[in-house]
């Protein structure tokens, strides 16, 4: 058929309007370009609502069994609040375009505003996966498990377990990720975890050489709170209720910041 020139004048129009309101013309795949400038064919590794509005993942993050549904770039979540040396447990549910061979890179950073320290995930166009630490003296115990949803073809699973040695304010959680194609996108979680000291238990005495009875005993054996003696390397404080406990010199200044006790 022979398609004459006023007739392809009259087409123009038509196929502008397409653009503009966005209609298909023809079904193909997903050409996109963003403000930041990516573009590229597929989607970023996205773990739930896309650059699009769409809701591709609905349980993209869950931390020790709560589950949280992210939103496009950024959100407020319920803290999850853990002890030192506690394990924590952290899942990201991806929708990558390819599955778990096309995801490349995550990296989940804990950030109290002052200091981001950061656990990274790789894995290269072999499939060969590495782990590494930004700090670790921070962050004990690392394990990194990655696997395919077997429910879904665009689905990948990334598993972090770790704990945390020392005691974190309120912190934000950063989701760095990006695919084979490098297209990439960042996820913030405020407020969402924090991170406790633990308290040394004082109903039980603490394994030591010079077998020193712990500060209730020493307590019940008529020791004032005052005159209690430590293990090596502890130090006594007094709780605002009169009971000694004996801890590192390292939470002595946090204790009395806190307000939670006070040196002898």
């Amino acid at each position: 058929m022979t398609i004459s020139k006023s007739m392809a004048y009259a087409l123009i129009p038509i196929f502008v309007i397409a653009l503009a309101t966005g209609f298909t013309i023809i079904p193909s795949t997903f050409v996109y370009a963003d403000s930041e400038g990516y573009s590229g064919v597929g989607l970023r590794p996205t773990l739930g609502i896309d650059n699009r509005g769409y809701t591709l993942i609905e349980d993209g993050l869950t931390i020790n069994g709560q589950t949280f549904m992210a939103e496009y770039f950024s959100q407020t979540i319920q803290t999850q609040t853990v002890k030192t040396n506690q394990p924590i447990d952290i899942t990201l549910h991806y929708f990558v375009k390819g599955g778990l061979n096309s995801l490349a890179h995550t990296a989940l950073s804990i950030d109290n505003g002052e200091e981001s320290r950061f656990i990274e995930w790789n894995q290269d166009f072999k499939g060969t996966q590495t782990v590494s630490v930004s700090d670790n003296e921070f962050f004990k115990n690392v394990m990194v498990k990655s696997r395919a949803d077997p429910n879904n073809p665009s689905g990948a699973f990334l598993n972090f377990k770790f704990q945390i040695s020392e005691k974190t304010e309120i912190s934000k959680l950063k989701i760095v990720a990006w695919n084979s194609a490098r297209e990439g996108w960042t996820n913030y979680f405020y407020d969402a975890i924090k991170v406790d000291e633990t308290i040394l238990d004082t109903n039980s005495q603490t394994p030591d050489m010079n077998e020193i009875k712990s500060p209730l005993k020493q307590t019940r054996d008529g020791v004032s709170a005052s005159n209690v003696k430590c293990d090596l390397g502890k130090k006594l404080m007094i709780k605002n209720n009169g009971t000694p406990i004996c801890v590192s010199p390292a939470s002595v200044s946090k204790l009395v910041a806190m307000g939670w006790a006070k040196q002898a």
